[in-house]
């Protein structure tokens, strides 16, 4: 005896289509969160996010190694630059260290080439406890920072600089060594506070070269 296939209940159904609609949000969810499938750490979003939707930073005061305080960015009374910029600790043997090498490499690369009169180099601490003046000084002296061309400083107050790591989306954290992990970027600021580009910390000639395109521009 032969029939007609039975047709799959009405509720089997209903849970099919549910259940292809919930991956259909979730792939949807999927593809926003990570930028088209192009990033896939919080740092690789960080970075995505911030030329699709630039954060403008909070006018911030900075304590530097030459003992007088500057507001890089937001003051209509300093010398307008665009800015590249890293966040680490002077006590830092690793990363920190690094990033010092490149900047020092970068300023070389300032001085040798008049188009990049209007680009600076700012190295923010995030480590107040014990990076006081002379601390900054040892790091500057280190590394030939020539204050005309390269800041290093930390911020005025303890509520300065954790607006500036939320507004960025840098994090530190305590490596329960008397050290920090933490993010390693150079950050392109424009001289109104907008965030504008992360290049990661091995790219400062890309760093600077796209720093050159918004200098000619203005």
């Amino acid at each position: 005896m032969t029939g007609r296939p039975m047709a799959p209940p009405a509720s089997w159904l209903g849970t099919g289509i549910v259940s292809c609609t919930m991956i259909g949000i979730a792939a949807a969810a999927l593809w926003s969160v990570t930028f088209g499938l192009r990033g896939w750490t919080a740092e690789d979003i960080r970075r995505l996010r911030v030329p699709a939707d630039p954060p403008r930073l909070h006018a911030l005061r900075l304590d530097t190694s030459t003992g007088i305080s500057v507001v890089p960015w937001g003051n209509r009374e300093g010398k307008p630059r665009v800015w590249l910029v890293t966040f680490m600790y002077t006590r830092c043997p690793t990363l920190c260290s690094v990033l010092g090498i490149e900047f020092e490499r970068l300023q070389r690369m300032l001085d040798a080439d008049p188009r990049n009169a209007g680009i600076g180099l700012l190295s923010i601490s995030f480590d107040p406890a014990h990076d006081d003046v002379h601390a900054l000084q040892r790091y500057a002296t280190e590394h030939h920072a020539e204050p005309d061309r390269w800041i290093v400083a930390v911020p005025g107050s303890r509520a300065d600089l954790a607006r500036v790591e939320r507004q960025t989306g840098v994090v530190v954290i305590d490596d329960g060594f008397g050290g920090f992990a933490h993010n390693a970027a150079i950050h392109v600021v424009l001289a109104d506070g907008r965030l504008v580009r992360i290049f990661d910390f091995n790219e400062p000639e890309a760093a600077l070269a796209w720093a050159r395109t918004r200098v000619a521009s203005r």
